[in-house]
């Protein structure tokens, strides 16, 4: 990835075409000047890496990541094309991110009066190891409990209701096998839970349906004993009614430990791109106004999402809080969500709040002021900074043979002639002639190959000796003296005849 600091300052200016007023030199074309190209590849790294913030990156090997997440669940809401001004990014994945609670130490606090939570919160998270404890373990300090004895259980308030069915007892302890017993309480708490958050209820409808991964329950089952641990732990049960606690408060004056679990924030909207699928960005919330284009032929339909962003990088929450009177760096952005799915439309419009909120950002972000615009210069004079920017759009790797040699000479094609059909003339048979002979086929006569001369001497004809004299006679045959040189005749040269030699006709 390219640092952009390093990059070479490109050249604008406060008006279309400044660049060719008043330039009588000889200027290069926008091809050769790679002004347009750098702005392009310059823009489409900020929006990769430096506009969003991140939520989480992947790393390989003992690297620790450079973002670590909070406990959170995750849940993939669909696919869809991103395009940004002339920037195309394809196949962009949208998740929806609801936080988990952190887990509060337990503190000795004075009895007071309980309200109810509307958010649950497991003690572990969406992708950490569970570890069971043991309600035995988790209290050191005994704690009475009066409320149980003297209140009867026809007191008891009943759990808010749940957008999916109620959660029948044999779902639950086919989930999870740490729990002791499945109490009213326990249902009622999960039901509570799944009314505030739609990614648990989700998970439990596919559960109920038979329709649920491995994955998917070995989830679900988790956060159930994360309930069921805080069932445990807690001194008064979470279905106690006013009158029960006031009662109990005026029979014990024991110190009690509460575990109220911190209000967790609202969920994000999380993408990712295919070019950096080690990466996840988060939407920045503040100023978005989404606008939903409907079509009538398919069921997906196109987003335009109008936000507000700043040059000097993510937007925090606390600067999105600021007044909107142009002073501070921001912009009015459009993303064009191409084909999305009504998933990831129901997961927008409720990321927004709703209908009131999102008419409110769009008058917001009207009120904007656009800061002032700046003009590429997009052809250049030859200089070091054209220079600079052809070297910087060129491939890295060189593209030259390894060995040059000269440049062939191009070669005509040769002409093929046309195929042309021999006509066969069918002859009349009463044209042949008996008398004619018929050839015969020759038979082909083999040659025959003359054997290799053997390697023996020429006297003895014995074979495997050293021979001697050219290769002709063996040593015991020389020293007897029964070898005959072989004497090459001389070629005599006749002189040519003389013309009184020459005899003339008469």
């Amino acid at each position: 990835m390219t640092n952009i600091k390093n990059e070479p300052m490109l050249p604008v200016g406060d008006r279309p075409f400044w660049d060719l007023n008043g330039q009588d030199d000889e200027i290069e074309s926008i091809s050769e000047s790679c002004v347009l190209l750098k702005s392009l590849r310059q823009s489409r790294e900020r929006w990769l890496s430096q506009t969003f913030p991140k939520f989480s990156t992947k790393t390989r090997g003992n690297k620790a990541p450079e973002v670590t997440p909070p406990p959170h669940t995750i849940q993939t809401r669909g696919r869809c094309s991103l395009e940004i001004g002339p920037h195309l990014f394809p196949d962009t994945i949208v998740y929806e991110v609801h936080y988990l609670s952190s887990p509060v130490s337990y503190t000795p606090t004075p009895p007071a009066q309980t309200t109810s939570n509307p958010y649950w919160a497991p003690s572990v998270s969406y992708t950490s190891s569970y570890r069971y404890t043991p309600a035995t373990t988790q209290a050191t300090q005994p704690v009475n409990n009066p409320v149980t004895t003297q209140a009867p259980a026809t007191t008891s308030t009943p759990a808010p209701e749940a957008s999916a069915d109620t959660v029948p007892a044999p779902l639950i302890s086919s989930l999870t096998t740490h729990v002791a017993a499945i109490t009213p309480n326990l249902i009622n708490q999960v039901n509570a839970a799944a009314s505030a958050n739609p990614i648990l209820s989700n998970l439990l409808q596919l559960a109920a349906a038979g329709n649920a991964t491995p994955d998917q329950l070995k989830t679900l089952g988790l956060l159930i004993q994360s309930l069921a641990n805080i069932e445990n732990v807690s001194s008064i049960p979470s279905s106690a009614t006013p009158q029960q606690i006031s009662t109990s408060q005026s029979t014990s004056g024991t110190n009690y430990y509460n575990r109220l679990p911190s209000p967790v924030k609202p969920f994000d909207v999380v993408f990712e791109f295919r070019e950096t699928p080690s990466d996840r960005l988060v939407f920045p919330r503040g100023l978005v106004h989404a606008e939903r284009l409907c079509n009538s032929t398919n069921t997906n339909t196109d987003i335009l999402l109008h936000m507000a962003l700043s040059n000097a990088g993510p937007l925090s929450s606390e600067f999105l809080q600021q007044t909107n009177d142009g002073t501070g760096g921001r912009y009015p952005v459009t993303l064009h969500l191409n084909q999305a799915s009504p998933a990831i439309w129901d997961t927008v419009s409720r990321w927004i709040g709703g209908d009131e909120q999102n008419l409110s950002n769009k008058i917001e972000l009207e009120k904007l002021v656009p800061s002032k615009r700046l003009y590429l210069g997009l052809q250049l004079q030859p200089g070091p900074l054209l220079t600079q920017l052809q070297t910087a759009c060129g491939s890295p790797y060189a593209m030259k043979p390894l060995k040059q040699g000269p440049t062939p000479q191009s070669r005509t094609n040769r002409q093929r002639k046309p195929y042309t059909q021999k006509k066969i003339t069918e002859q009349n048979p009463n044209q042949n002639k008996p008398d004619d002979p018929v050839p015969v086929k020759k038979s082909r006569t083999s040659q025959s190959k003359a054997s290799p001369t053997p390697i023996q001497c020429l006297t003895c004809k014995q074979t495997d000796v050293p021979l001697i004299l050219g290769g002709r006679y063996c040593r015991p045959c020389v020293d007897a003296g029964k070898w005959t040189p072989v004497v090459t005749p001389l070629a005599t040269s006749q002189p040519p005849p003389t013309s009184s030699n020459v005899s003339l006709p008469q």
